[in-house]
């Protein structure tokens, strides 16, 4: 099934990745290092570990830091997580590049230059060619922090008479909830190798409350209540900033921040901002919250910190098909959580979260401006709310520890 595999995909796939990078900036972006075509050799063994982009360099970072002993090489699939990665974790990698296509080429040519001694691949990415390539190599190729959403579960159990062989040439598969090691199970991997070993996400550093103040008096924040709307997409907008107008007549000085998940798109928010007679201003004209009532966040890098503005965030990509955002980046500010119904990227998080009552879910416009007003007006609720969030954290984290000795087990 591997030959088969291997002796189809590249003349399907190279093609079709030459004809899509040339209207894709995203394809195109590293496309040479994409082919293995890597400008350096490391001697000494390294420590591989692949994060495809933002939120999977996000969530890895902590341990990358904190990893002392092997040199790391980091690689990610997009432009995005090469960014981040290169702002965050220069100083801690050995180098930071793109995972090589999933032919032998550039396989070999990635191996040659970054010498690994065991290749970690974070959440979930599946490459046929490349696990058999590495193991016949004798390198050790595990999957942590994995996880399979229900629509791609469908498509690998449907696949299983192909998946049972790849599976067979992982060292190991460690999932981020029971629910996801069943499923690795179910598609074909061997109950042997596959273990739960939480979501590493909840092991975040709390921020420190002096960095808090020091956001909020740069927004001017003061008394005044500020609602974050994080990550929206096309169609999001226009349900926030409706639930955001009718409150603003019930609840005095309200404010809100709204962060475009896509800068392209700022200025159809700063559109329809206008249609709505909205005073707004831009994250880099002035973050003044006493001077407009809407902020724009138009740079990037920034939305994680700026939850400690908030009384309380709506997480989006949730009220749409996107399936939503990672709830924590608010969650680790004490922050109450209001979500769209489409959690399905974050379900696991969410029924942490919901346990503890600190994240709500709502279906429309309707149930937001409901649950938000309930939020802003009803203090001790919120309160509680906040209370609940740390305790959601502290009580799921562990899985760096359980990560890092089985590393050592390696």
């Amino acid at each position: 099934m591997i030959n088969l595999y291997r002796i189809f995909f590249p003349i399907f796939f190279i093609p079709a990745i030459a004809l899509i990078s040339v209207f894709s900036k995203k394809i195109r972006a590293g496309f040479f290092e994409k082919l293995g075509l890597y400008n350096y050799k490391i001697d000494e063994k390294t420590f591989w570990i692949h994060a495809v982009s933002v939120g999977e360099v996000q969530a890895v970072t902590e341990f990358i830091k904190n990893y002392k002993d092997e040199k790391i090489v980091l690689t990610v699939s997009t432009p995005q997580g090469l960014e981040l990665a290169n702002k965050k974790l220069s100083d801690y990698c050995e180098k930071i590049c793109y995972f090589p296509l999933d032919i032998d080429f550039a396989i070999n040519s990635a191996k040659r230059a970054i010498n690994p001694s065991k290749v970690m691949i974070f959440e979930t990415e599946i490459w046929p060619n490349f696990v058999h390539n590495m193991k016949k190599s004798g390198v050790k190729v595990f999957i942590s922090n994995g996880r399979i959403s229900d629509s791609t579960f469908k498509t690998y159990k449907a696949l299983n008479f192909f998946f049972k062989y790849v599976f067979k040439n992982f060292a190991g598969i460690l999932a981020q909830s029971e629910e996801d090691a069943k499923k690795f199970i179910e598609i074909g991997a061997s109950p042997e190798i596959v273990q739960n070993m939480g979501n590493i996400k909840f092991d975040i550093e709390f921020p420190s409350d002096e960095t808090a103040l020091v956001l909020k008096k740069e927004y001017n924040k003061g008394n005044k209540p500020t609602i974050l709307a994080g990550s929206t997409h096309a169609g999001e907008d226009e349900i926030i900033i409706s639930a955001y107008k009718n409150l603003k007549n019930k609840i005095e000085n309200l404010k809100l921040i709204i962060a475009p998940r896509h800068l392209e798109r700022v200025n159809s928010v700063c559109a329809l901002l206008e249609s709505e007679k909205l005073n707004y201003n831009l994250r880099t004209t002035s973050p003044n919250l006493e001077k407009a009532d809407v902020i724009v966040l138009n740079t990037t890098g920034e939305l994680s910190r700026l939850y400690a503005v908030s009384d309380v965030s709506i997480i989006c990509g949730s009220f749409n098909n996107t399936g939503g955002h990672n709830p924590l980046e608010a969650t680790i500010w004490s922050k109450p959580v209001v979500s769209g119904a489409n959690i399905k990227n974050f379900k696991v998080i969410y029924r942490e979260l919901l346990k503890y009552n600190c994240a709500k879910i709502v279906s429309d416009g309707v149930e937001l401006e409901a649950e938000l007003e309930k939020i802003l007006t009803d203090l001790n609720y919120q309160n509680e709310m906040k209370e609940n969030s740390k305790k959601a954290i502290l009580e799921n984290q562990g899985a760096t520890e359980f990560l890092a000795n089985y590393i050592k087990g390696l």
